[in-house]
């Protein structure tokens, strides 16, 4: 049964479609046919609801999961014994309830006969902050009860599905904060261009896409260029040295305009610790300033760009406006010793190895006046 589950059509429904597009019900078949059960079910106890979101509907129609949330889950006699059971533990009703025990449980007579299901295993799929996730099969009397070997082919398949509902939580949770960093990073005053290990471009955000639609700079194939060649080569240099090892501070390319002013593009290597970085790699961090602008960085900036906490965007800044450690400390009222452990966090997240070279980081990005993270 295992090489059975191994080779089936199964993997490929979870791994591709429940995972990626969120569609569950693919997999929860192909459960039910490897597992000769009438019924499969997801379910959840958030506090005192019980929340069933995805069966495959053989048997659990919309009344029968509503009376089971609003009633009869409470009667279940199951629960008390999957609570107790810990990870792993799978519970075949089978061995817990003869038929004198069913014959006289109001769960049973009252709900499951109603339903149609007699046999079932059930397995916790894990806790979950204020909530525990649940994998049941349901067969009808007819059918009989769940073998042994049936039973570990269920752990195996809850295995499988317990571990793609964790990452689908993570996989939604990285989405939320892409989208609301996206929305956070067309905010800003200059533009934002995110190059990939390959200097092609993985992320740009709403004002870089208004300047490279302009007359002087563009996106080749999704890389950076100036439509002006002499200052072309010099930018493809800056970004072949920020993709390369070798040690390189924060540079600027100054591209002229027809209307006399430039636009000032910024390059630096973004290190692979950087929300903003391409599959947590290495890359290039771009910014694109107007030369008569003067846009403020905030500390959100520094958190979205650097994943920097509050207090160390806070530091950044202060050390950028020309303070000593000593005096942003004093400034900010924490001592000494936190403020240098700040910094060292700063420095790793950063990507950059002295406190003077954070500070013409910092001094250096596009935006003539940096922002007072005073209150």
């Amino acid at each position: 049964m295992a090489n059975r589950l191994a080779d089936s059509d199964f993997l490929r429904a979870l791994y591709d479609t429940a995972l990626y597009a969120g569609d569950w019900r693919p997999a929860l078949t192909l459960s039910a046919e490897l597992l000769a059960s009438a019924e499969i079910s997801l379910s959840a106890v958030d506090g005192p609801a019980f929340v069933t979101w995805e069966t495959t509907k053989r048997l659990l129609s919309e009344e029968a999961l509503d009376r089971y949330a609003r009633h009869y889950g409470a009667l279940d006699p199951k629960m008390r014994l999957l609570s107790r059971g810990g990870g792993g533990f799978v519970f075949n009703d089978s061995a817990y309830f003869d038929d004198a025990f069913v014959s006289r449980d109001p769960f049973y007579q009252e709900f499951t006969r109603w339903v149609g299901t007699r046999h079932t295993l059930d397995m916790a799929l894990g806790p979950e902050p204020g909530r525990s996730v649940f994998l049941a099969a349901n067969r009808t009397a007819e059918q009989g009860p769940f073998q042994p070997e049936t039973e570990r082919t269920f752990a195996e398949i809850a295995g499988h599905i317990g571990r793609v509902h964790n990452l689908r939580g993570r996989l939604d949770d990285a989405q939320a904060k892409a989208r609301y960093a996206e929305a956070a990073l067309d905010g800003l005053a200059y533009g934002l261009i995110v190059l990939d290990g390959q200097g092609k471009a993985v992320l740009v955000n709403g004002r870089a896409l208004r300047i490279v639609a302009g007359a002087e700079l563009e996106l080749r194939q999704s890389r950076l260029a100036v439509r002006a060649p002499g200052v072309d080569r010099e930018l493809q240099a800056l970004l072949d040295q920020a993709m390369s090892a070798a040690p390189m501070a924060a540079a600027t390319v100054r591209v002229p305009r027809a209307d006399g002013l430039a636009w000032i593009v910024w390059v630096v290597r973004l290190p692979a610790s950087s929300p903003l970085a391409a599959k947590s790699a290495p890359g290039v961090l771009v910014m694109i300033g107007d030369s008569a602008a003067r846009g403020r960085i905030r500390r959100e900036d520094l958190m979205n760009i650097y994943a920097l906490t509050p207090a160390e965007a806070d530091l950044s800044l202060a050390l950028g406006n020309g303070l000593t450690l000593r005096d942003a400390a004093e400034e900010r009222g924490v001592r000494y010793v936190t403020a240098r452990s700040q910094l060292y966090a700063i420095l790793d997240k950063t990507g950059v190895h002295r406190q003077a070279d954070l500070t013409r980081l910092i001094a250096g990005l596009p935006g003539a006046i940096l922002d007072d993270p005073r209150p």
